[in-house]
This record gives C-alpha cells, structure tokens and sequence, in this order.
C-alpha cells in the first residue's frame, strides 16, 4: 500500500507508558505486599505468629506506638516533626506515679501526667508557632530535657505501681479485645474525624502544602499549630496510660526511641515528608508493619546488634518501596525526606 504524503517515515509507535501505574499500584500496595511476605516469613518460622492470642498481644505492645503515630501523622502532612513523643510518655508516666504515691489515686495521678503531656506540647507550639522557631530544633530540645527531668525527678528510678486499674488494663478482654487495643481504635477514630472533618485537619493540609499561600488567604497559621501541638500532646499522655499500664510501674527510660519508629511507619506508610499529602490509613499500615517487624524479630530471641540490623534493612526496603513509587508516578527522582523548599 502506498504511504499518504501526511504519513511521516519511520513514526514513532505509541505506547501507553506503564509507570504511572506501576508507581500507583505500589504507592498504595507496596507496603501491604511487604507486611504480607513479613508475616508468612514469620508464621513459617513460628506457627504460632498468626494465633489470634499473639496477634491481640502485638497490638498491647505497640499500643503505644500506633496512638503516637496518629498525632505524627497530623505533624508530618503539616511539615512539622515531633521528636519528644517518647520522653512526654517517659515524663507523664512520672508524674502519674509521683501523684499517685502522694495521693494514693491513680487516676489523679493519670489525668496529671496528661495535662504535663499537653502543657509541654502546647509550648513547643508556642514557640514554633509564634516565635518561628524550627519544629526540629523546639521538639529535639524537648526531647532532651523531658526525658532529663523525667530521670532527675526519680532518680532514674522506676515507680512501681499497684492498682486495680493496671489489673483492669493488662488482664481485661472483651471478645478477646483488651482496653489498649480499644484505645487504639478510639485514638484512630479521633484523628480521622479531627482530620477530615474540621478545620484544623484542613489547614494541616493547607500548612503542609503551602504556609505562605495558607496565611494569605487569612488562616492564623500560628494558633492551628499551637492547637496542633497540643492535641499531639494529648495522644502521647494517652500513649503514656498504656504504657505505664503495661509496664506496671513508672519508667523514667520508658517509650526510649518510640519516636523514631513512629515517624518511620507514617513515612513508609506513604505520607510524604515534605507535607501536604498523607492519611491515617496509610499509617496504619505503617504502623503494622513495625508492629509486626518488632514481634516476628523479638520472639526469635537474637540479640540487639542483630535485631536492630534486620530491622533496619527491613525499614530500608520499604523506604525504596515509596521511594521508587513516587519516582514512577512524577517520572522524576523524589525523596521522602526532602527538606521543604
């Protein structure tokens, strides 16, 4: 057949480009695929890993890790980061045991250690808020002098505490459901409402995708941080319940290095680190996956040298996971912890 003069030589063949979709499918499968091979990994090596009896005691451990990640989450969309989580859990749990041995009521002492909890944060978002002053430098600052007063103030002791209320959290089940998981799910339901459905979950998108656009257009940015902060605050005094609960004493070395994880599972979750984007789903699943990686590497009873180096390739593989999605889907190299512009 003759060629039509319109009809270019040699024209190139279209075809749809895959990687948009490859780069969608992991984004929001990758992880999950991960969890799943962690999981099977684990139930060949220890049958007993899927039993629903240590499944409900995985989630009792990391209680709270998955309630300080809810409030992460909130930190991280914003382009903020909170690095104090684990010693406000360290220090409310202090003062819960403190007012306890003086007064003799555990729930003054619990309600005390939360309102420390929120008093702290409130002014890490004062000063972040108001003052300008980097949410890296404020919060890694209290990350030293929470956890400092919470040892000067025992003695770097711990506060054993006997209670019926720490009977009631660590023997109780519902359905085989224990009142940490519970508090879990009530922790989630509140972020995803605080998110989704009010103002400040707006504008912690907003803050997270443009600040400058966000108070041009008239939002008091500095006050949502301060409210930001404070509800962060909250969730660790909440986190601090759990723990102290499971504990059955006051630990002024309590919730050591929590933080860390948490910011690990919302970024492998798929919440970008410089803002904007992001979902308590996603770290949920983020969530799970240190969950199951902490449970599955302990129960093998290796040391730290060599739990930590497993766990960090682990981590490493789902960093390439969001890493490589992310290119995909932009067709250009993206970092998960690039540094806002």
């Amino acid at each position: 057949m003759a060629r039509t003069p319109s009809e270019p030589i040699n024209a190139p063949v279209h075809k749809a480009d895959l990687r948009p979709i490859v780069g969608r499918f992991l984004g929001a499968y990758g992880l999950l695929l991960m969890l799943g091979i962690l999981v099977l990994t684990f139930t060949f090596i220890s049958p007993n890993f899927l039993s629903f009896a240590n499944l409900t005691t995985m989630l009792d451990q990391n209680a709270d890790l998955a309630i300080v990640a809810v409030g992460m989450t909130f930190a991280i969309i914003s382009r903020n980061i909170d690095l104090a989580p684990g010693s406000l859990i360290a220090l409310a749990g202090v003062i819960a045991g403190l007012v306890f041995n003086l007064t003799g009521s555990l729930y003054l002492g619990l309600l005390c250690g939360v309102l420390i909890a929120i008093l702290v944060d409130l002014l890490d978002g004062l000063l972040i808020g108001y003052m300008g002053v980097d949410p890296l430098i404020v919060t890694l600052a209290a990350w030293i002098w929470v956890r400092g007063l919470a040892i000067s103030l025992t003695g770097a002791n711990s506060i054993v505490i006997s209670d019926p209320f720490i009977d009631f959290m660590n023997n109780t089940r519902v359905l085989g459901i224990s009142p940490s998981i519970i508090l879990i799910a009530l922790a989630y339901l509140f972020g995803w409402f605080v998110l989704n459905k009010t103002r400040l979950g707006r504008y912690t998108f907003a803050m997270g995708g443009d600040e400058r656009a966000t108070i041009q257009a008239g939002v008091n940015t500095a006050f949502y941080k301060v409210l930001m902060f404070g509800m962060l605050g909250l969730l660790a005094g909440l986190a601090a319940i759990v723990t102290l609960s499971r504990l059955g004493a006051a630990a002024p070395d309590a919730a050591y290095g929590l933080e860390l994880d948490a910011i690990v599972a919302v970024i492998i979750g798929g919440t970008a680190f410089q803002g904007g984007e992001g979902s308590l789903r996603k770290t949920i699943t983020g969530v799970l996956f240190i969950a199951v990686l902490n449970n599955g590497l302990r129960s093998q009873g290796m040391r730290d040298a060599d739990f930590f180096a497993y766990k960090g390739a682990a981590i490493m593989l789902a960093l390439m996971f969001e890493v490589i999605s992310r290119q995909l889907m932009h067709g250009r190299k993206q970092s998960v912890a690039r540094s806002p512009e």
